[in-house]
């Protein structure tokens, strides 16, 4: 099972207190799964699609609850895409009251009416702004796997939702981008940190202990990388360094013998010969001396070697 679906059953799971809760929730869940429908024998009803079970359960319980309408739930197999949705309909007299209380249909006489606003008696005090993000994440949010990456997004049907929903988030300090992606308004979040935050909002403590767990696994696992990466390059450095010393010092004893250079250059030359792969630190301890000392007598060598390859007199 998924990350996300993990947490979407853990989220419908959560009692919801007061009828105002549920109504909020509701309207997110129907504006983001939720399509009107239309037919001679029943008139206007409300249909949701979900991926998730029990998230067509919820929806089901909580308009039975709060509207004394039928509720039936099937379910849809696509076998080419190997996936299979939940079907919650709704039907019955109140249905068009359900739409109006949620903002997706409008009184006959609103002019103003547009859908996709989100009315503030939805979002009237702290937990009815949980209860309503709950549903848009509910309906249409996702969560990706933290071991492979950060990543959370809401996709809204319509713009005005979305920015509306945006701004929602804003109070809780989560940033969302919304980008367009074919018909869709994607609302989504990439920061671990923001990522977490919204979960925790969305009031899913076991989910956020895992996400928190595997940030901290993977935090861990780049560090390492990050050093090892650091090391490699420094064995690289170290290497390629050793290498154009043994050029310069080739160089110098193809035109005299080494023997000819200052004592320290001598003992200097002859330890890298004879210690190819070793670093500085290392040749620093077989010669006795200072790092920078071993340091400056490669660098004066280096010199040599340049005025023997320009034609210099050494």
């Amino acid at each position: 099972m998924s990350f996300s679906s993990e947490l979407k059953n853990e989220l419908s799971k959560l009692k919801i207190r007061t009828s105002q809760e549920k109504k909020s929730m509701l309207a997110a869940l129907t504006h983001t799964a939720g399509a009107m429908t239309l037919s001679a024998k029943f008139g206007v009803g409300v249909q949701y699609l979900t991926e998730n079970e029990r998230v067509a359960k919820l929806i089901s319980n909580i308009a039975k609850t709060l509207y004394e309408i039928d509720a039936t739930i099937g379910v849809k197999e696509n076998a080419a895409l190997k996936s299979r949705y939940y079907m919650t309909l709704l039907r019955g007299e109140n249905c068009k009251l359900l739409l109006r209380d949620v903002g997706y249909l409008g009184d006959e006489d609103d002019e103003d009416f547009v859908i996709g606003h989100i009315d503030e008696s939805l979002l009237d005090n702290e937990d009815m702004q949980r209860a309503f993000i709950r549903g848009a994440f509910l309906g249409s949010g996702s969560v990706s796997d933290p071991q492979k990456g950060y990543h959370a997004e809401i996709i809204c049907r319509y713009e005005r939702f979305a920015d509306e929903l945006e701004n929602i988030l804003e109070r809780y300090d989560i940033s969302a981008k919304l980008a367009k992606r074919k018909s869709q308004n994607v609302l989504y979040i990439k920061e671990g940190e923001k990522v977490s935050d919204l979960i925790k909002l969305l009031g899913a403590p076991e989910s956020a202990i895992e996400f928190e767990n595997a940030r901290l696994i993977r935090g861990l696992k780049n560090d390492l990388n990050r050093k090892q990466n650091f090391e490699d390059a420094n064995m690289n450095k170290s290497a390629m360094a050793a290498a154009k010393q043994i050029i310069d010092i080739e160089l110098i004893k193809s035109v005299m013998p080494l023997q000819n250079l200052s004592k320290p250059l001598y003992e200097a030359a002859e330890a890298r010969i004879n210690n190819p792969e070793a670093n500085l630190s290392a040749l620093a301890e077989i010669l006795n001396v200072g790092k920078s000392g071993v340091n400056h007598r490669f660098i004066k060598l280096a010199a040599i070697a340049d005025a023997i390859r320009n034609g210099e007199k050494v």
